[in-house]
């Protein structure tokens, strides 16, 4: 369970990474634009790791289910901009 409430408390966190690579980075699109998101990610992640004295980013799991959730983050924002028209 501390898990997930640690996941929860980082959503916002991922949700702003993902919009500041959509404004920031018009370069590129698909995988390396996903990377740059999940960078930014990672850097927040040093931060968690020092608070839970855990070594979350050598962690396979954590790394997949990042990017995981950066996809996922990408594609709800995909659907709302679609619905606004």
């Amino acid at each position: 369970m501390v898990w997930l409430k640690i996941g929860l408390r980082l959503l916002p966190y991922i949700w702003g990474a993902v919009e500041a690579v959509e404004r920031f980075v018009t370069s590129v699109k698909g995988a390396p634009k996903e990377d740059a998101a999940v960078g930014m990610v990672h850097a927040i992640l040093q931060t968690v790791e020092a608070g839970v004295d855990k070594d979350l980013l050598n962690d396979e799991d954590v790394n997949r289910a990042t990017r995981s959730v950066v996809q996922a983050v990408v594609a709800l924002q995909n659907v709302i901009a679609r619905k606004r028209g």
